[in-house]
């Protein structure tokens, strides 16, 4: 790939040294080559660029390395992740377009330009977009529409009736459309309650491996557009996610809880049921939330607490044997001066008398 449509790519200025230069790969600076290019993301990986073979490093604005070629971006994480995506085999791992063993309904729709992986299971009534690559031993079920451009892995599970827009991906494992954990108590036995609803999954989300989406009650469970869920993820009926939230692995979402937009979840963090999060919010790893959280705010802790409060209890308690050993000096010097001023009291009636 020629280094000029790079840096077009990333909105760099033309720079006559980038012309006839073809980069066949991104790499970290230790491992770069010749062919690579390489990116700076945090200040203590300078030195390792500047000794890279790479020609090409994608860099912070005014912050060059001498003696490579720089292409300045607000942001080189987020620049390094444009390149990488370049590069990406998105090629079938199979050979298809339909695989011989791949068990397709009469009735289903696949596109042309699909691919159906082997012994997988294409439902009654689906429909497959075009250039959707579905792995080895996966099961779609009857009703479900997947769109274009999708990446459904091996092993993944899509269940009834199900939407998966466009340019989605679901890992191996996943379980997207479960009955949901819906239970009624009578005389001390549990009554399931039927699942009737369904999930809807928007354009550019990504379901990581052995996530589970539950499906709504009656109406649908929703994961909002460029949503990202981590490996072993929760969420159960009724549960709607607002759009580019993240929610990082062994996080556990109950039923009918409603995530906002541009959320930041963080692993192992627990939701009751019947609660709201507002957009841009922030929930650190192990909170256990409970209740409503305002959009923006900070959280975390188990139950959550206001995240610079709990930071700064935090704190505090790692200085507790200093503060303690302060405390008992303190305590020693008023004794002190409390035994003084009994004395000197004592002193001045005697001489009174």
């Amino acid at each position: 790939m020629e280094l000029e449509r790079i840096a077009q790519l990333l909105g760099c200025r033309p720079d006559s040294r980038y012309s006839g230069i073809i980069i066949e790969r991104i790499a970290d600076p230790q491992d770069a080559d010749g062919r690579a290019i390489t990116f700076v993301s945090n200040p203590r990986f300078l030195p390792l660029a500047e000794q890279s073979k790479a020609q090409a490093v994608i860099v912070a604005k005014g912050k060059p390395v001498a003696g490579k070629i720089c292409l300045e971006v607000d942001d080189p994480y987020a620049g390094s992740a444009k390149v990488a995506q370049l590069f990406e085999d998105r090629s079938p791992l199979f050979d298809g377009p339909i695989h011989p063993t791949a068990v397709i309904h009469p009735s289903a729709s696949v596109n042309g330009s699909a691919f159906v992986g082997p012994y997988s299971v294409v439902g009654k009534n689906c429909r497959i977009g075009k250039g959707t690559v579905i792995g080895a031993h996966c099961v779609i079920e009857n009703g479900t529409t997947i769109g274009d451009d999708c990446r459904i892995d091996s092993g993944a599970v899509i269940r009834r009736n199900c939407t998966v827009g466009n340019r989605v991906i679901v890992q191996s494992g996943a379980v997207i459309g479960g009955e949901g954990f819906g239970n009624a108590r009578e005389g001390g036995k549990w009554l399931r309650i039927p699942s009737f609803g369904t999930v809807v999954i928007e354009d550019d989300a990504e379901i990581g491996a052995c996530t589970t989406v539950d499906r709504g009650t009656f109406g649908p469970t929703v994961i909002g557009k460029g949503v990202k869920l981590d490996n072993l993820t929760m969420v159960a009926h009724n549960v709607a996610i607002g759009e580019h939230t993240a929610v990082a692995a062994q996080a556990g979402i109950s039923g009918s809880t409603r995530i906002g937009k541009r959320v930041i979840v963080g692993g192992q963090a627990g939701f009751a049921g019947h609660i709201d999060i507002g957009d841009d919010a922030f929930v650190g790893a192990q909170s256990g939330v409970g209740k409503d959280i305002e959009k923006g705010a900070r959280i975390s802790g188990t139950l959550a607490r206001d995240f610079m409060t709990l930071r700064r209890a935090e704190a505090a308690q790692m200085r507790l044997p200093e503060l303690f050993k302060e405390v008992k000096r303190l305590r020693k010097e008023l004794d002190e001066i409390k035994n003084h001023h009994r004395d000197t009291e004592s002193t001045e009636k005697t001489k009174t008398k």
